[in-house]
């Protein structure tokens, strides 16, 4: 089969949505599908093993500020209008979308000839006013989560399959520990080091993990990797609450670097206060052998297993996210048995490889198209 995932950002953001056209659509391509992306007109390739086609479109911030949303439909439908030819008469078999956005792309595109199989996968609840007059166009439904799928559901009167997102568990893997590594993250042999990987933006709640370290001792360590608008506030709110020396902003990581960083860290943390539909960064950290301190809201009970990989915390109580991080990193046996079960679940539950199967299967009409 000829698959596209379209997507504008795929080529540019470094986020979980990303992630998931860049991964999923390797795996297809594994199985011998034909893939490509279309995306926006920065950044580059991940890798080489689907293709990569980029077209023209005006960037978000650069629309009238009546609203995200407003803005992120004005960036795709500017998009659309470049995109628009190849989408519809390249022949693909299937499509993939991840935004509501695009419902309006694939309309038109239906209009102008396109046959594929069009199937909408839902990672969030961006949606707009005017998006189900959109919503035929769209052939199957996907969540990444059951949490996710019941809001899809409610939104448009559809029938929502679950399919988790994953973890190319041969990458992610633990890795030794490099002392050298570790020291340039301002963390001593004998530190505790938590890790944080994702846009920094106000609803991940990383404000709430720095609260909880200016109360824990001075070998509790932070290791903050990503980039985002509240990247400066957070800097600030290091050096207010006196811990800047034990927070460590490293900026964006490349993904194939990811897996020995994590290997660096004790604790993973995913503290947030808005609704994770799923969390690739927390399976990726699990995958690493990572315990993880989550937020118990949206998809994320759907990966972290309480009391088995990790805990799952009340979002945004810092009272609560610091006794979990002491008491958690305290007891070394029960971390490292945390982990082994962390990446057990991880290689069980959450692959690419799976993902993929159970895409092509919905294409073709297979058994494994059934809900998760």
């Amino acid at each position: 089969m000829r698959i596209l995932f379209y997507n504008v950002t795929a080529s540019y953001i470094p986020g979980g949505l990303e992630t998931y056209c860049w991964e999923a659509g390797r795996a297809l391509a594994r199985r011998g599908h034909e893939v490509a992306i279309a995306a926006g007109n920065r950044g580059r390739a991940w890798h080489n093993e689907v293709e990569l086609v980029q077209f023209p479109f005006r960037i978000e911030q650069d629309w009238p500020n009546f609203g995200t949303r407003f803005r992120r439909l004005m960036e795709r439908l500017s998009f659309a209008r470049h995109s628009l030819a190849y989408l519809a008469g390249s022949g693909f078999d299937a499509v993939i979308v991840n935004k509501p956005f695009d419902f309006p792309i694939l309309w038109q595109a239906r209009r102008r000839g396109l046959a594929a199989q069009t199937l909408f996968r839902s990672g969030g609840t961006d949606f707009f006013a005017g998006d189900r007059l959109f919503a035929g166009a769209i052939r199957h439904w996907v969540s990444a989560s059951r949490h996710n799928a019941r809001q899809v559901e409610q939104r448009y009167g559809r029938s929502v399959q679950v399919i988790h997102n994953g973890v190319d568990t041969s990458v992610f893997r633990p890795r030794g520990r490099d002392a050298a590594l570790r020291a340039s993250f301002g963390a001593a042999p004998d530190d505790c080091l938590i890790a944080s990987v994702g846009r920094l933006v106000g609803w991940k709640g990383l404000r709430v993990v720095l609260e909880a370290l200016a109360g824990l001792p001075r070998h509790f360590r932070c290791l903050v990797v990503g980039t985002g608008s509240e990247e400066q506030t957070l800097k600030q709110q290091a050096g207010q609450l006196g811990i800047a020396e034990r927070v460590h902003f490293c900026g964006r990581i490349d993904h194939a670097e990811l897996p020995l960083v994590l290997s660096q860290c004790d604790l993973f943390v995913q503290p947030s206060i808005g609704e994770e539909a799923f969390g690739i960064s927390v399976v990726e950290a699990m995958a690493c052998g990572i315990p993880v301190l989550a937020s118990n809201n949206g998809g994320l009970p759907e990966i972290v297993v309480e009391g088995e990989t990790g805990r799952l915390l009340p979002p945004g109580e810092v009272a609560a996210w610091r006794e979990a991080i002491e008491h958690t990193a305290g007891d070394g046996a029960r971390l490292k048995s945390l982990g082994a079960n962390a990446r057990a679940r991880a290689e069980s539950e959450f692959t690419w490889a799976a993902n993929a199967q159970k895409l092509e299967a919905i294409f073709t009409g297979g058994a494994a198209c059934a809900g998760s």
